[in-house]
């Protein structure tokens, strides 16, 4: 039977120390986004996790036709607050608006978002990493799975999966990307040592993509049905250690953002 990667005491010991830090200061979150189901969900999980950390959330929440000038007009504001230890925009935003991650002060860009945080995580040079990629590696970290020298499939080529393999390459790891152009998927990925999905489609890996010692990382986050899941099928148990969705590396997202916010006020 499969190991569950649970993210929750991963999360704890993040939050603990981040909590230490925090507590008492003057700090706040700033979050910018549209008035969005799935945005305000996550607004509210990050406000929850921000009064144990005795950080302040100042969420705007904006109209469908707001202008992309206004948006830019709004992050600029946020990072000129004194209070400020982060800022968060919703992502990802329609093209129109994507210029206002230029306008994150990168001194406050928790999620990695401005294209000059971006640049840094390319060249390896000091700056924030994005959180869910981050937390991929920080979860396997805490369960001992080792990475140099080990074969990390990723499926999806996007904003986790990009910055993932130049992190898992950062870590001495050999790294495949796949993506929906990939010939013989099933079979690319039961040659993985570790097997990462993100790639937002429902119960794609299934038993056939995994051998018993594969080591399995869901970021999925889907909806199908009205139910949350990953891209993890549920019977998919032949591996050695699955993360589930929702409760695996979700809780420890929010602990990097966290634990960034409290690099920032340090850096402050």
């Amino acid at each position: 039977m499969s190991v569950a990667l649970l993210g929750k005491p991963c999360a704890d010991k993040i939050f603990e120390n981040v909590s230490k830090g925090l507590q008492g200061r003057n700090a706040a979150l700033y979050t910018l986004g549209f008035d969005d189901p799935q945005w305000k969900q996550y607004v509210s999980s990050l406000s929850r996790n921000a009064e144990k950390c005795g950080v302040n959330v100042n969420a705007v929440f904006l109209r469908p036709d707001v202008s992309a000038q206004t948006l830019c007009n709004y992050v600029k504001e946020a990072c000129a607050q004194t209070d400020a230890v982060g800022v968060l925009v919703e992502q990802p935003l329609p093209v129109v608006y994507r210029e206002a991650y230029s306008f994150i002060d990168i001194s406050l860009d928790v999620d990695c978002l401005n294209p000059l945080s971006i640049a840094a995580l390319y060249g390896n040079k000091s700056g924030f990493r994005p959180a869910t990629p981050s937390a991929v590696v920080r979860l396997l970290d805490f369960y001992g799975v080792e990475l140099e020298g080990k074969h990390v499939v990723i499926i999806g080529r996007g904003g986790v999966g990009k910055p993932l393999a130049l992190m898992m390459l950062n870590r001495n790891a050999t790294v495949t990307v796949c993506h929906s152009k990939t010939v013989n998927l099933a079979e690319v990925c039961r040659s993985a040592d570790v097997l990462v999905s993100a790639c937002g489609v429902p119960s794609l890996v299934t038993n056939e993509f995994v051998t018993e010692k594969t080591v399995v990382v869901d970021v999925g986050l889907n909806f199908d049905k009205g139910k949350t899941c990953g891209d993890v099928s549920s019977d998919c148990t032949k591996c050695s250690a699955i993360s589930p969705v929702p409760g695996g590396v979700g809780p420890v997202t929010r602990a990097i953002l966290f634990e960034n916010m409290l690099k920032a006020f340090q850096a402050k």
